[in-house]
């Protein structure tokens, strides 16, 4: 063979080389596309600084993409598992209905922090929480607003509380318009909601006195068919939990941080309610995911 021949087929095989190689590497990036809802991005961004360290924790290569969601809760899970959704992971509130129907990840996302509620309430009503000083104090008092979808909406409503129900944003109307006296929210959600709030509610304000407290976080959840990247992702989060980041994470946080120091859990009356729509696998998650104040 001519030298010019084979220098030329030499060339060729080696450019086939490197153009396979490239196209392996460009298939071998995952995406990741996080279906958020309309609360937005700086209320969840603990939520979403969790799921970059479980990436960057797994093997592989992924590209996170983020879409807020104009759509009730339900209506967001129900476009998921038919397939129909633009977003191929979400994350919401633990119960046995969705663990049945989606890949369910078993790991906390806030440590539980999501089951520890706070109301955000109008100042007027502020002795209304302070005179509450047993559990059936607050349950006659209350009239809790509370979303379409929720599972604390059930949970509130199964352990004796009036509950008025609706899409997340009438929520704040209720409450802005006196009626309803009290939005249950996460201990970790109250204060940066609150505050992007004040000039539109400004006599809406988080209660000081009281805390209710029952099992319950975001995990994250995919369609079943997505089991590779169910898997990827649960690696990671047990991955940063070995090597010390998640609770890394979770300390420094400037949202954990705020909100702990903003919320002051110790000078609560804090009151224990059931959460009766656990699985038996959701109520056998390691205790060393869950924080206790």
């Amino acid at each position: 063979m001519p030298l010019k021949s084979a220098m030329l087929k030499c060339a060729v095989v080696l450019a086939m080389l490197y153009i396979g190689s490239w196209s392996a590497n460009a298939q071998a990036v995952t995406s990741v596309r996080l279906g958020l809802l309309s609360a937005g991005v700086e209320v969840y961004s603990y939520e979403i600084s969790v799921l970059k360290l479980a990436l960057a924790h797994a093997d592989g290569d992924y590209d996170l993409t983020i879409e807020t969601l104009d759509i009730p809760q339900e209506r967001a899970l129900v476009e998921l598992e038919a397939g129909r959704a633009s977003f191929n992971l979400f994350f919401t509130g633990f119960n046995a209905d969705r663990e049945d129907r989606f890949r369910q990840i078993d790991i906390p996302l806030s440590r539980g922090l999501l089951g520890h509620r706070v109301f955000v309430t109008s100042k007027d009503q502020l002795q209304v929480f302070a005179a509450a000083r047993t559990l059936e104090d607050l349950r006659s008092r209350l009239v809790v607003a509370s979303g379409i979808g929720w599972p604390d909406t059930d949970i509130f409503k199964a352990a004796g509380f009036s509950v008025v129900t609706d899409d997340y944003e009438i929520l704040w109307n209720l409450a802005g318009a006196k009626r309803v006296n009290a939005i249950n929210r996460g201990v970790h959600e109250a204060f940066v909601e609150i505050r992007e709030r004040e000039r539109t509610f400004p006599d809406l304000v988080v209660d000081p006195h009281v805390m209710v407290r029952y099992p319950f976080d975001y995990l994250f959840y995919l369609r079943k068919e997505d089991e590779q990247l169910a898997r990827a992702i649960e690696t990671g989060l047990l991955r940063a939990y070995e090597t010390g980041a998640f609770m890394n994470n979770f300390r420094s946080h400037p949202m954990i941080q705020a909100v702990i120091g903003a919320a002051q859990p110790s000078a609560r009356r804090l009151f224990e309610i059931d959460n009766p729509f656990m699985s038996d696998r959701q109520r056998a998650i390691p205790e060393v995911y869950w924080h206790r104040f």
